[in-house]
Formats: C-alpha cells, sequence, structure tokens
C-alpha cells in the first residue's frame, strides 16, 4: 500500500512540478519585459529627476545662516530682528561660495521635479494635490528656481569664485548625480522574484510530504529549530528578498532523531557494536561508523542551533537588526544577504551529512533485521542472543516495528537531499 501510494505521489507531483515550472517560465518572460520596459526614455527620465531631487536636498541642507553670519555675526531667523549687514572682503567668502557653488550648479526645478516632490509629500501626509502645504511648496520652489535662474547662475557664482581666488582661469568643481534607481529595482524585482519562486516552490513540496509527516509523527507537531525558525523566516520573507530555504527538512530531521533515535535506540545499537562478534572486520568497521555518526546527529544540530545565541556567529538579534536596517541602506540589506546565504549553505550541510548518516544506518539495520530472523547470522554470530537479552529485547522489537518508518522519513527527505534507493539492501 506505502508503495503504491508513494508511486501515485510521485505521479501527481511529477505532473504538478511541470505545471508549476510552465507557470514561472511564464511570469520570467512578464518580469523580463517589466526590465526590459525600465529602459525606455520614459524610465531613464525617472532618474534625472530623481537626481535633481538629491541636489534640491543637498542645497536645503546648505549652510546659508553661517554665511549670513558672516555678514552679520547677531543675524537670527526671528521676525523681531533687524539685520545689520556689513561688507566684507571677497577672501572671506572664499569657502562658502565655493561650497555653494557646488550644491547649486546646474540645478532646474522643472515642473517634473516638483510633480515628484509634490508627490511624495502627498503620501507622506496623506493630503491632496490642492493643499496649501502643496499650494506652499510649489510657490516656494518658484521662488529657489528664479533665485537660481536669475542671481545664484552658474556664470555669477564662477565670475565671485573667481574674483575671491584671484584667478580667472579657475574652475570650481560641481556636484555631480548618478541615479542608478531603475537598476536597483529592476535588481529587487529581479532579487525577489527568485526569492518568491524558491519559496513557493518550497511550500508546494513541503504541501506534498503532509500524508507521510502524518504517517511518521501522527498528531505530533515537529519540533522547532532554534534561531533557524519560521518566526525569523517570517521576518525575512516579509521585509526582504532573503529567506531560510531548509527550515521544515531540519524540523522534519530533529523530530525524527528525537522520536526514532533516541537513548533506547542507541543503546541497542551501540550493544550491537561493542558486544556482537563480528565476522568480517570491515563489516564491523562500516556498521560502528554508521551508528556512532548518527549519535552525533542531535549534537550537530545543537550545535547549529547555538551559532543563533547572543554573540555568536549568527546571533538573531544582529539578523533582526539588519532586517530592520536594511530599509535604510543597501549595505546592510547585502551584508543580510550575505549571512542568510551563509546560514543556508550549514543548514544544507547538516541536512545533507545527517540524513545521509542516517541512510547508510538504516540500510545496516535492515541486514540486521533479517539476520536475526535466520537460525544463525552470517554477520554477528551472538546476533540472536544479543536481541533477545532481557536488556535489548523491548528495544529490539520497537527497532524492527519502526523500521519502515524509516524508510518512509528517508523518502521524504530524499525531497531535499540526495541519497541513495531507500529500497535498495
Amino acid at each position: 500500500m506505502l508503495e503504491s501510494f508513494s508511486y501515485e505521489n510521485r505521479k501527481a507531483g511529477a505532473l504538478q512540478a511541470d505545471s508549476l515550472n510552465r507557470y514561472f517560465e511564464a511570469e520570467h518572460r512578464k518580469l523580463e519585459q517589466v526590465v526590459k520596459s525600465m529602459n525606455s526614455k520614459e524610465f531613464v527620465k525617472i532618474d534625472r529627476v530623481i537626481d535633481k531631487i538629491k541636489q534640491l536636498n543637498d542645497i536645503c541642507n546648505y549652510d546659508y545662516l553661517r554665511v549670513l553670519r558672516l555678514f552679520d555675526a547677531s543675524f537670527t531667523m526671528q521676525q523681531d530682528y533687524y539685520p545689520e549687514f556689513q561688507p566684507l572682503p571677497p577672501e572671506l567668502l572664499e569657502s562658502s561660495l565655493l561650497d555653494l557653488y557646488y550644491v547649486v550648479a546646474d540645478m532646474d526645478i522643472s515642473t517634473s521635479v516638483f510633480n515628484a516632490i509634490s508627490a511624495l509629500l502627498q503620501l507622506r501626509l496623506r493630503i491632496g494635490a490642492q493643499d496649501r502645504k502643496i499650494l506652499n511648496l510649489k510657490d516656494n520652489l518658484k521662488k529657489l528656481q528664479g533665485i537660481l535662474k536669475h542671481i545664484f547662475t552658474n556664470a555669477v557664482l564662477e565670475l565671485l569664485i573667481k574674483i575671491t581666488k584671484k584667478d580667472i582661469d579657475f574652475l570650481p568643481a560641481k556636484a555631480t548625480y548618478t541615479c542608478n534607481a531603475r537598476k536597483k529595482y529592476a535588481d529587487f524585482l529581479q532579487d525577489r522574484f527568485r526569492v518568491d519562486e524558491e519559496r513557493l516552490k518550497t511550500e508546494i513540496q513541503d504541501e506534498t510530504i503532509t500524508h507521510e509527516l502524518n504517517t511518521i509523527f501522527g498528531e505530533q507537531n515537529l519540533i522547532p529549530v532554534n534561531g533557524y525558525s519560521n518566526e525569523l523566516n517570517n521576518q525575512l520573507k516579509h521585509s526582504t528578498p532573503c529567506s531560510f530555504a531548509w527550515v521544515l527538512p531540519l524540523q522534519i530531521l530533529k523530530t525524527f532523531l528525537k522520536k526514532f533515535y533516541d537513548d533506547n535506540v542507541k543503546s541497542l545499537l551501540n550493544d550491537i557494536v561493542i558486544e556482537g562478534f563480528f565476522n568480517n572486520p570491515s563489516y564491523k568497521s562500516d556498521f560502528s561508523s554508521a551508528v556512532f555518526a548518527c549519535n552525533e546527529s542531535t549534537e550537530k544540530i545543537e550545535y547549529f542551533e547555538q551559532l543563533f545565541n547572543r554573540g555568536n556567529q549568527y546571533d538573531e538579534a544582529n539578523i533582526t537588526g539588519l532586517i530592520h536596517d536594511s530599509h535604510k541602506d543597501a549595505g546592510f540589506e547585502m551584508q543580510l544577504r550575505e549571512i542568510v546565504e551563509k546560514i543556508n549553505r550549514e543548514a544544507k550541510q547538516v541536512l545533507q551529512s545527517e540524513t545521509n548518516n542516517l541512510f547508510l544506518l538504516y540500510k545496516k539495520i535492515a541486514d540486521i533485521l533479517v539476520e536475526s530472523k535466520k537460525p544463525s547470522s552470517d554477520v554477528i554470530s551472538n546476533l540472536k542472543v544479543l536481541l533477545i537479552s532481557s536488556r535489548n529485547r523491548d528495544n529490539a522489537e520497537k527497532l524492527e516495528s519502526q523500521h519502515e518508518q524509516w524508510k518512509v522519513f528517508l523518502e521524504i527527505m530524499k525531497n531535499y537531499v540526495i541519497i541513495g534507493s531507500v529500497d535498495k539492501k
């Protein structure tokens, strides 16, 4: 019955995978069209507008009060203050003029720039286009545009700077702005698509193993992996283009070890290793290696979990902080991406190695169960005595009754890691 179910399940899974691949191929073509359209003239203009908004931000942050106080040391912005400006020698304004020219040179507050700033203000304050704040913004930007076009022009500022420098050939530096918002957004879309594709494939794959999980664990909940958890993964998926790739299979592995490779099973297998009269030294070496490797599997997972503790390599608090800060700075997102990719590689390595150890032990146990039915074992001469001893009888019966569930477990894990044929003895 299990064989029939596995075949039908794999057949349905193959059909579903084929349909899913066609869906993602179609969506990927749509994405390529969107990315291609972002190189059109209209989108290129958006980069230029963003450049001007960045320049306007620098102009607004220029320290005008410091310059005004060169002319009047007591100058303030209070309404009842009357300025008393004094003339200055040009040399005292050299630094201020250079800084001013650097930020205002070539600035042009076009209608497109105003519309963009207006839209940002409307979104931030949740106001309409005819709100007084928008009208005041338009009036202020018009005044600033008039100053830049008729008073602080490139030509006027260049001449003033040349006078302060006493060098008619001097050319002051100007800020350059090279916005790459289109490329960043295209990269974001492609990264998001890749992550969502992997996540959906994983979620669909996870759904296909629900029956098998119930066969093994019944109503028992899977044991979470500390750090590499659904909670932290949900934060990643909802806020960044990153995610953990192996949460469910690691939970399955941890739960399987807890339920089916407990101290009783370990005790039985250790007794066979220590007290068994093996007829073949090479076989004893292989059997012992498989047992000892699985004895350490739980510790390997615990070591991986400890890496997420405070101050350790994958400090969970540090990851949470990077998730929050990734919205502010692309550098934090890149750092987060590198950490998550490294964590996923390590999680996959644990998953692969420990599942492979269990697979090798599964085959050895299958041999032992076959040998135990013989009047005299060809492999371990005292095997029957060991298995029916008062200390091991219950554990041996338990191991035999659970061996088929080991097979189901390994069939599940073949969705995630590479192991040999489970049917091969």
